[in-house]
């Protein structure tokens, strides 16, 4: 008998912690917020402060917020093809964007430059597989044929021939890899 009465006073504390545990379970997933008030001021310092309960100053913009994100839940910043602002252009009466920051310009400037030296990269490639196609072309022939102005095939004199794959290689040695 002894032994049964310990037991139930130790299963007690047990049974108080799961009940609470339960308790506290239903009560948080029984709150279902929708819509939400966000408050946004700036202080005498320039910072821009965001609170759930307004100033005390009562200086403050008012931001309606339609989801909540919750952990689990879909893209929460996406919104509904339905809405007139998700599917119309930015109006000219909008405000322009603010400035960039010295750290933006300075990404936007190696951007800039990188993307220039990609393209002036691929322009060089390209230049030395033309002039390594004419040194293929014009240095095992003797004789080299193009086609002129009027069309017709017309053979190429040999200190045009050799003035062309000196051009060619200079190009080469000092533009091109390998």
């Amino acid at each position: 008998m002894m032994m049964q009465a310990n037991d139930t006073r130790q299963n007690l504390p047990r049974r108080d912690n799961l009940l609470c545990l339960a308790l506290l379970l239903v009560t948080c997933s029984s709150v279902d917020v929708t819509a939400a008030e966000i408050y946004s001021w700036t202080d005498e310092n320039g910072t821009v402060h965001y609170s759930d309960t307004p100033p005390a100053n009562g200086e403050m913009a008012t931001l309606e917020v339609e989801e909540i994100y919750r952990p689990g839940t879909a893209d929460t910043n996406a919104t509904p093809a339905d809405e007139p602002e998700a599917t119309s252009a930015a109006s000219p009466e909008e405000e322009p964007a603010a400035p960039l920051s010295a750290a933006e310009q300075r990404r936007e400037k190696l951007a800039e430059d990188r993307a220039e030296r990609r393209a002036k990269e691929t322009e060089t490639e390209q230049l030395c597989a033309r002039h390594r196609q004419r040194l293929e072309q014009m240095e095992p022939a003797r004789r080299v044929f193009y086609t002129d102005a009027e069309g017709e095939s017309v053979r190429m004199d040999d200190d045009l021939r050799v003035s062309l794959i000196d051009e060619s290689r200079d190009y080469l040695d000092k533009n091109c890899k390998g």
